[in-house]
């Protein structure tokens, strides 16, 4: 038997059998009506788009295309066949070639992925050729409703591009080769009038060669440019000959050497020879003996004859000298002037031809031009004409498609089950939606059915309390409103059967939580004590009259009537129903707070010790030991023994 259970509702004070009406009740009935409703809707929508689509299937065939410039080892055509084969990869795919593909499959009477107004068209939309980075495969997909006729579609456009691909390039090798020939016989044309046209124009011209030595008039302009030279060169050298004599002649240097005229040699060497033998006399006898010696003074005439004549010799050759430097100026001048003459005659002529080299040699390196187009054109015809079929392009089938065996797209389970999960969500949402715009204030409780009578003696029930006893702490921010005896014992009397347990050990000391945790085999009846979690409450004698003693340990110790235990929502109703219930002033102040806090209260006035009370309602934090401090008498604090642990209200007489 459940402890503090009613299974009878006529039991209840004034409740003449009416079921009780719960507000927190009906929302969570409307919360689940709610969410049913919209998770049902978007389930069966969701999961009818998901099954209502038409599956598809794919198959897949890989093929190997290789080109003819896949071989080279130069960047450019690596560029270039990379570029080939992108295109390669749009051919496959092409219009044209799926349109040979459909002439293909109807010859053999193959099935068709499609057969509307446009069977051309939904075959491509079906197709995709996708390259391997890296590599020359290509991956071929075709998508249809059907499964059957993709893979033979597969396979046969494999071969309908195989042979595109060979005609293809025998069309452009053979136009190639064609197109080789036809460029080196117009190049061969094109060389020999080339040479004829050089040839008369180095007739008419008279050019020899390239080499200008070779040239007569180039040869004679060189020639006379190195006269012009030459007449130049000797030009200066004589007047610097001459400049070098005059200067010379006037600082009195001797001009003409005695090697070079005999004459003077002749005088110099007959003067030489009087001063010696002078000078011999000269240191054998003395200046006297000598003025009058006549071989002495003979010497002496002599030397200055010869001395004149060597100076007058001296000068006539100085004259002569000059006169010859003058005339080899005048003579090397005249011919320069001749030579400069003569070049400025045939200036015309050699710029004219020099002209005419110049075209030559342009005309001779545009024939070499054209003799090395020719030669490369024989070589690449030849090269193609010989390499014709070892570049051909080639294509292999790596894998062939195979029939699909399950359907590609969609993906019924995976799809399923997102489905089934947006739903939950789209209800969560839903519900979440439909509360918000039913949220209200808070607002009293209500007690559906006819007035309650109170347990009271008498017919009708206690006066309104007018206000609490003067001295009381009002109900305040910091502590919970407290209730003084009238009010105690007017909720308890209002309060329902199945209720009145839990208010009674709230007036206790029982934490909201610990009455909610609390179960059979925490009552222990022989000791009298209540196991907590984390501590022992002695066992009241308003608790203890109240209690099963057959009950089962397992179950809870404060049930409803169904025999479910209470909730701290339906327990915190059940206070504000009493309290609406028994006419309170401002009801809405009064919660299980207010009346753990009213037992709390009562204590600390009787002047209990602070650290004693841990004993009867647990552990209290600081702050609200520190609240409850004003309520405590002056004077010493009280031990346990000595104060009342029963609030007046709760008397057995009362509470039975």
């Amino acid at each position: 038997m459940p402890f503090f259970s009613s299974d009878r509702t006529d039991d209840m004070p004034g409740s003449g059998g009416v079921p009780f009406y719960s507000p927190a009740a009906a929302a969570n009935r409307r919360r689940r009506a709610v969410f049913g409703l919209a998770f049902a809707v978007a389930c069966v929508l969701g999961l009818a788009f998901v099954f209502l689509r038409p599956a598809e299937y794919q198959a897949i065939a890989r093929l190997q295309i290789t080109l003819p410039a896949a071989a080279d080892t130069a960047v450019e055509r690596k560029d270039e066949t990379a570029a080939l084969f992108l295109t390669e990869v749009q051919v496959l795919t092409s219009r044209p070639l799926v349109e040979k593909l459909l002439a293909e499959m109807q010859a053999r009477q193959l099935a068709l992925p499609g057969e509307g107004r446009d069977p051309v068209g939904e075959i491509q939309r079906g197709l995709a050729a996708l390259p391997l980075p890296g590599t020359t495969i290509v991956e071929l997909k075709a998508v249809g409703p059907q499964a059957a006729p993709l893979a033979p579609m597969l396979n046969t456009l494999y071969e309908v591009y195989r042979d595109h691909l060979a005609a293809a390039y025998s069309r452009t090798s053979g136009e190639t080769s064609e197109q080789t020939r036809e460029e080196a016989s117009s190049l061969a044309a094109q060389i020999k009038e080339k040479r004829r046209a050089i040839d008369e124009f180095r007739a008419r011209h008279n050019i020899v060669s390239l080499e200008r030595e070779e040239n007569q008039v180039l040869a004679q302009a060189k020639g006379q440019g190195a006269s012009v030279t030459a007449a130049k060169d000797k030009l200066y050298a004589a007047e610097g000959k001459l400049r070098s004599l005059r200067e010379a002649v006037a600082s009195g240097k001797a001009v003409v050497r005695a090697k070079d005229n005999p004459t003077l040699a002749g005088i110099e060497q007959r003067l030489s020879q009087a001063r010696e033998e002078l000078r011999d006399m000269e240191r054998n006898f003395t200046e006297a003996y000598l003025n009058f010696d006549p071989k002495a003074k003979s010497l002496r005439i002599r030397i200055a004859n010869l001395e004149e004549q060597l100076k007058q010799t001296r000068e006539g050759g100085q004259q002569a000298t000059l006169h010859e430097a003058e005339e080899e100026v005048a003579a090397a001048r005249a011919a320069l002037d001749r030579l400069n003459q003569q070049v400025a005659g045939d200036r015309s002529a050699v710029q004219t031809f020099t002209a005419r080299l110049a075209e030559y040699k342009a005309m001779q390196e545009e024939l070499g031009r054209l003799e090395s187009l020719r030669a490369s054109a024989v070589e690449r015809s030849a090269g193609l004409d010989s390499s014709r079929r070892g570049r051909a392009p080639t294509v292999r089938l790596l894998e062939p498609a195979s029939t699909p065996q399950s359907a590609w797209r969609p993906l019924y389970a995976r799809d399923a089950a997102i489905a089934v999960a947006a739903s939950l969500l789209l209800a969560l949402l839903v519900v979440w939606v439909v509360e918000f715009f039913n949220r209200s204030d808070a607002q009293p409780a209500i007690v559906m059915g006819r007035a309650w009578t109170p347990m009271a003696p008498g017919p009708e029930r206690p006066p309104p309390l007018a206000v609490a006893t003067p001295g009381l702490l009002p109900g305040v921010a910091t502590l919970p409103r407290e209730l003084d005896d009238g009010e105690v014992r007017a909720l308890i009397e209002a309060a329902v059967s199945e209720a009145r347990p839990a208010l009674v050990a709230l007036l206790s000391g029982l934490q909201l939580e610990e009455i909610l945790a609390l179960r059979g085999r925490d009552i222990d009846a022989a000791s009298r004590q209540i196991r907590l979690p984390g501590r022992s409450a002695p066992l009241a004698e308003p608790l203890a009259c109240l209690f099963d003693p057959k009950a089962e340990p397992d179950a809870p110790v404060f049930r409803k009537a169904d025999g479910g235990g209470l909730t701290a929502e339906e327990l915190e109703a059940n206070v504000a129903f009493a309290a609406h219930d028994a006419r309170l002033i401002q009801p809405e102040e009064v919660s299980a707070a207010a009346l753990r806090h009213t037992y709390i209260a009562y204590l600390v006035r009787q002047g209990a010790r602070f650290g004693d009370l841990g004993r009867l309602i647990g552990r209290l934090p600081a702050e609200a030991m520190a609240a409850y401090g004003p309520l405590a008498p002056p004077g010493a604090k009280r031990p346990l023994e000595e104060i009342d642990p029963i609030l007046p209200a709760l008397r057995r007489d009362v509470v039975s």
